[in-house]
């Protein structure tokens, strides 16, 4: 019986890795940006990184979190009050080998024309909110005026609608979630858009 049991353990732990994988992300947000992982409702949103106060020029290193099977990233991005336009960000994620970068084809977007900083119960109201849209603007890496941000390797600057002030999100935040979970839902591990 005691063999059964730790046969059975070792088994659901097997599962569990064979459904997950571990993301290493580099972002770079004007000005600042939140990383959450959670379902495509949004139940069981997690934060899993952020710029913490740093602005874009300074932002860019690497850190790393896990992902489940049908887990979607999301990124919430927005200006400073203080400094306004230009915004956008970029990234790079690389989950279990497979590289998926900030683009035009990759990732949805929303926002909210209110909220900056956007709080965990921020981000879940607004994913349950309306419909996603796609990317309005993008431009690549080495624009002006960011120049050549960390992670680069294909990844675009990126935003909802416009660099500009005349964004919808001004004067909040802007959303982008993956188009697709980034590892599937009874598949192994590694997987991804």
């Amino acid at each position: 019986m005691k063999v059964t049991l730790l046969l059975a353990a070792a088994s659901l732990a097997a599962s569990f890795a064979a459904n997950a994988a571990t993301v290493t992300a580099k972002v770079v947000a004007d000005d600042y940006f939140s990383v959450f992982v959670g379902s495509e409702n949004g139940t069981g949103l997690t934060l899993v990184g952020g710029s913490n106060g740093a602005l874009w020029y300074q932002q860019g290193s690497a850190f790393t979190f896990n992902v489940g099977a049908g887990d979607y990233i999301y990124v919430a991005a927005w200006d400073s009050a203080s400094y306004g336009a230009p915004h956008m960000w970029i990234g790079e994620f690389d989950i279990g080998g497979t590289k998926l970068v900030s683009n035009t084809t990759d990732w949805l977007s929303k926002y909210d024309a209110s909220i900056k900083d956007p709080s965990l119960s921020n981000v879940q109201a607004l994913i349950q909110s309306g419909s996603w849209g796609g990317i309005g603007v993008s431009a690549s890496d080495g624009s002006s005026p960011w120049g050549d941000l960390s992670p680069a390797f294909g990844a675009r600057q990126i935003w909802h609608d416009s660099f500009g002030a005349d964004s919808a999100s001004f004067q909040g935040y802007a959303l982008f979630k993956t188009a697709q979970s980034v590892v599937p839902n009874g598949a192994g591990g590694g997987g991804g858009p």
